[in-house]
This record gives structure tokens, sequence and C-alpha cells, in this order.
């Protein structure tokens, strides 16, 4: 019988692995278990975090180096509104070779989605009786509305797009279109682990957390249209420079992918830069020193440096500074220069999205605070507990996702 060496076990668990989390086994076991048997240092999944294994307590945090237990997530800018949340960073082993920076790959169609990936019956005319119903409460004095999406839906990013309200359910694989004023269903729409939004050239696109690149949904249509990427992503896309970005950890590359064509222009090497948001007109990621910019043509990494952004827990930004998440709590640092500008101290922070001169972070067992930009005080808190997620504010309204608890809230301000 043939021997596989140890390397040839990893890969072959790897290749499980990916194969595996399609399946949906239990929260973490893949993971842990794989982990537990190969040689290879190995970077977790971002869903969940080791704090919801542990509490259900919800984290955008999940990416660790190695077995090590400290985090390295980061965040990428979402789509509409600004909206910026957690993104992981992860750095395996086996990273497959990707060209070289300035490398042009000839773009190719992607192949037709399958029939699959078409909205469910239920969602396009679910009965009253099956459908979820928001149920009416109030948060301090505001009135807000409880949406219980299902057992362990676990969802993630939300954004305001083509008139309606999307979320990304990374356990029930798919993505669900809500009408924003009843918060009623209209259409629900198979996305394997699908995490993170941003909208171009007139579609929405979501990436697939736990598989690999992202899928364009037509809003006319609610069909996935096309699937880019063979590489797992991480975070959300960037738009900018008339292209969709995107940060695949695993790889240890960022893809530059068209989105009129539906096709990967090239892979960049990330050189172990973690995170990508637009800030300041610029491409701004986190390294080993710190920030530092990515020339969207030549695909070099210049190290801007700031000591607040070293070893970050998350990466946001508010279209002109950078927000991280560092063992000190929250800082808001200066992209030109590396400069720490404030700091809020937010130990369990997990995301953070602008709007309209102000910000709004989750933090566990607080609520979702709002933050004056001018200020970078704390002006008011909204409590929803226990596990507030992703915020985003659209509209004079706050809509914040539970991972742990499965909810979507609709809070009127």
């Amino acid at each position: 019988m043939d021997r596989f060496s140890t390397d040839q076990i990893d890969r072959e668990l790897g290749r499980w692995l990916r194969e595996e989390s399609a399946t949906r086994a239990p929260a973490g076991l893949v993971e842990e278990v794989f982990a537990r048997t190969s040689r290879t240092g190995q970077a977790r999944r971002w869903w969940p975090p080791i704090s919801l294994r542990r509490s259900r307590a919800a984290g955008p945090h999940a990416l660790e180096r190695g077995r090590a237990p400290a985090w390295r997530p980061g965040s990428a800018l979402g789509s509409v509104v600004v909206i910026v949340v957690v993104v992981v960073g992860l750095a395996l082993a086996l990273r497959p070779s990707g060209p070289g920076p300035g490398t042009f790959v000839t773009p190719s169609p992607s192949p037709a989605p399958s029939p699959s990936l078409t909205a469910s019956p239920v969602a396009r005319g679910a009965s009253a009786s099956t459908a979820p119903t928001p149920v009416p409460t109030a948060l301090g004095t505001l009135s807000a509305r409880r949406l219980d999406l299902g057992s362990d839906v676990a969802p993630i990013s939300v954004t305001e797009a083509f008139g309606s309200i999307w979320v990304a359910d990374i356990h029930a694989n798919d993505v669900r279109r809500f009408e924003p004023t009843s918060m009623r269903e209209l259409a629900r729409i198979p996305v394997p682990g699908a995490a993170w939004f941003v909208v171009a050239d007139n579609a929405l696109w979501v990436t697939s957390q736990t598989g690999t690149g992202v899928s364009r949904i037509d809003p006319a249509t609610n069909t996935v249209v096309a699937h880019v990427g063979d590489v797992p992503p991480c975070g959300a896309p960037v738009v900018a420079f008339g292209s969709l970005w995107q940060a695949a950890c695993d790889a240890d590359v960022i893809l530059k992918i068209d989105p009129t064509r539906n096709a990967v222009l090239e892979s960049i090497p990330a050189q172990g830069h973690l995170f990508l948001v637009l800030a300041g007109g610029r491409l701004i990621t986190v390294g080993q020193e710190g920030l530092a910019s990515l020339d969207p043509t030549t695909g070099r990494f210049t190290t801007i440096g700031g000591k607040a952004a070293v070893g970050v827990e998350f990466m946001a930004s508010d279209g002109a500074t950078v927000w991280v998440k560092n063992s000190a709590g929250i800082a808001r640092i200066d992209p030109t220069d590396g400069r720490t500008i404030a700091g809020i101290s937010a130990p369990q922070a997990q995301a953070i999205s602008f709007a309209a001169g102000h910000g709004w972070l989750t933090v566990t067992g607080q609520g979702v605070l709002e933050v004056d930009l001018a200020t970078n005080q704390t002006t008011r808190t909204v409590p929803v507990l226990p596990a507030p997620l992703i915020p985003l504010e659209a509209s004079g309204v706050l809509w914040v996702t539970d991972f742990s608890s499965s909810v979507l809230w609709r809070i009127d301000l």
C-alpha cells in the first residue's frame, strides 16, 4: 500500500476541508480536526470565531496564523452606503502561486450558473404561516422590529441596494432580499457560505466565505448569473479604479476583477498583507509594519506604518481615514502617515460602518454605539443585545445583524 508523506496528508486534508464545508458540519468541527491533525500551521475559517464557539457571542474576528489564539481579521468596504465590516486575514502554508505584479491574466467568461442558484419557491411566495414575521419592540426610546431568520441561519453582512435590504447568511448558504418597510421576504437566493456584499456594474456581488470566489446576483431576476474566482475570499470586495478587488487570504493574493466581463484580470501576491479598504482614494491594507498602500497599476505595496495598525483584529474605512481594532481598543488612523488620530476603549468591538458624518460601532454586551466623526465621541448607545454584529444606516433606519441569534434588527432613528 502506498504511503503518503506528511505534506501529502496535509494537502489531502485541505482539499477535504473545502469539500466538507459545503455540507455544513457542526460549526468549527472540521477546522478543529484539521488543526489538530495537520503538521502544517493552519488558519481557522472566518466563521465562527473562537468566542462564538465558547459563548455564541458574535464577533467578526476569525483568522489566526498557525494555531495561535490571536485573531487577524480585517474589513473591506461595502456598497451603496459606505459600510465597512470586519475582515479576516488568513495565512496558510499551502498557497497557490499566482502571477506576479503587473501580470495580465486573459479573462475568460464564467460558466453558466447552476439551476440550483435561482431564488427558492418559498422565497418567491411564502405563506403568512411560513414566512418569518417581524416582532415590534422598543430599544430604549427607539421603535424597533426584530426578525428571527430561523435556526442557525447565522447572518453576517447587511446592505441596501436596488430598493431592498439584502442579508448574507453563512450557515443557511443563502442571500435573502427584504422589502425595507415591512421586512417582508422577497427572495431567497442560494449562495454557499454567503458573507460580504458590494455593488458593481448594476449587480449585487457576494463572497462565498466557506467556498471560493464571489457570486454576481442579478437584482432583476434574483438569480446568480456568474461566479468569479477560484480561491477562498476573505472580507468584502472593494470597488475602485474601475475594478472589483477581493482579498483572498488563504492563497495570499488579491484578485483584481473586471465586473463587466465577470473575469479575474490579475492575481496580485499579497506578501502577507491581510486586509483591504479604500481610504483617501487609495487601496489600503495592513502588513507587519502597519498600514500599507497597494498601487492599482503596478500591484506593489508601499509601507505607511503606524504602530496602532500592527497586529490588528479588524480594519475599516470611513472613506478618508482608517479604523482598526487592536489590543487597546479602537484606533482611528490617518492613512497618509500612519498617525493615530483618536482612540475608543471598546475591547469587545465587532464591526463599524459609516453614514452622514457618524459611525455605528457594534460592541458585544453594550449594543450599537453612535460615534461623531467630528469629535470622535460616542453620542448615544442603541441597546441591541446581547451580540450585535454588522450595522448599516440606510434611509433613516439602522439595520443590525446578530450572527449568534440569527436575527435581523430594524431600528427607526
